[in-house]
């Protein structure tokens, strides 16, 4: 039995997609107008209240990395998995917000030390935000392309170099790898599959 180390179950990659410390940060900015000058009363909302407030509010969004059987059973943190036993990976960011995230890009590295990337294994699903991990396993899910270029998709993974085989799985346009861009719609969640053999 090979001890399945849990770095490759890291719960939460929030780095990965969110910049700062903070979950959830504002800005205000307002609009000051008027006729002949601004804030002069001329216009409705010319002094920057009302319609010429705008207020943004920033969400961090969390990449969530697990590890999964061919039965689509959860394996916990610390599990023991035999040598040679194929088993999946699963990253899914789930957008709460009542807003598209747009343009979301990330990347995950294999360690090919301990585990295979299978050929033609990547796939992908959306589900609605706040699904089970039961729900987005039984989501349906549509085969994506290993490699860059025609047919283009989201995804791709290719050979970082070292040992020979795919370990760079890029999601979104990633600078070097670039893919189709990802938008997330609101409230939805958004995972990629694929499988891998345990060295």
């Amino acid at each position: 039995m090979r001890y399945f180390r849990a770095l490759c179950l890291i719960a939460l990659l929030a780095a990965a997609l969110a910049w700062g410390p903070d979950n959830v940060r504002a800005a205000t900015n307002s609009i000051q107008a008027g006729i002949s000058g601004v804030n002069n009363a001329t216009l409705v909302n010319g002094d920057g209240t009302g319609g010429g407030q705008i207020i943004i509010i920033t969400v961090s969004l969390a990449l969530v990395k697990q590890a999964y059987d061919l039965t689509g059973t959860l394996l916990p943190n610390g599990s023991d998995v035999t040598s040679g036993k194929a088993i999946y990976f699963v990253l899914h960011v789930d957008n709460t917000t009542a807003y598209p995230a747009g343009d979301i890009r990330f990347t995950d590295i294999l360690n090919e030390a301990e585990f295979t990337y299978i050929p033609g294994s990547l796939e992908t699903t959306v589900v609605p935000t706040g699904s089970t991990n039961a729900a987005i396993w039984n989501g349906t899910w549509t085969p994506l392309s290993d490699d860059l270029g025609t047919p283009d998709d989201i995804a791709s993974i290719t050979d970082s170099g070292g040992p020979p085989g795919r370990d760079r799985l890029t999601v979104g346009a990633v600078a070097g790898q670039t893919n189709k861009t990802l938008n997330i719609p609101a409230t939805s969640l958004r995972a990629i599959r694929f499988r891998v053999r345990v060295n």
